[in-house]
């Protein structure tokens, strides 16, 4: 059901872009989001689940008993993410998600700053000094920049990937509950 859900939630958000973007932009957004919405959630039922989906201006939300995924601008953490989790005080969220499977939750959030990948990188490593560092990741290719942290506290694990290209700089949090 979790690939439907993806399929899913890009076709829409494709379709809700391109009428924003037309001229068509009042009526033509009200129909495209009530449309899309309801594909949503028929997509979502064909798979035997049920769904709640809204888009509003900018964002696109679905929300199923085992999850819920947020995408779009402004965009906050999931309900529930977990304060001891770092989050780097200068990105700007453009997706969350939040899943529940076997009792255990897992949040992911991804975003993108100005700052550069070193500076977000070396943020996080000063802020795990109570995590257990797992693996540590650096590597360049064709101008893209690509660092990953891995660690762990006993009670969660995260994951942190950092890509810098010309553009800026994307970082997505991955948290398990272990």
């Amino acid at each position: 059901m979790k690939k439907a859900i993806a399929l899913v939630l890009v076709i829409s958000l494709a379709i809700f872009m391109l009428f924003s973007v037309s001229g068509c932009f009042n009526i033509g957004q009200k129909v495209a989001e009530k449309v899309t919405e309801k594909a949503v959630e028929k997509a979502i039922e064909s798979e035997g689940g049920e769904a709640e989906v809204d888009i509003t201006e900018g964002e696109v939300s679905v929300k199923t008993d085992e999850s819920e995924i947020t995408v779009g601008e402004g965009v906050e953490l999931p309900e529930g993410f977990p304060k001891i989790v770092p989050v780097y005080p200068d990105i700007e969220i453009l997706s969350s998600l939040k899943s529940t499977e076997d009792g255990k939750q897992t949040f992911s959030v991804s975003g993108t700053t100005s700052d550069s990948g070193n500076e977000v990188f070396n943020w996080y490593k000063s802020q795990l000094g109570g995590w257990e560092i797992e693996s540590e990741f650096t590597s360049e290719s064709e101008g893209e920049i690509f660092s990953s942290i891995s660690a762990n506290n006993g009670t969660y694990s995260l994951v942190v990937t950092i890509i810098e290209t010309d553009e800026g700089t994307t970082v997505g949090i991955v948290v398990n509950e272990m």
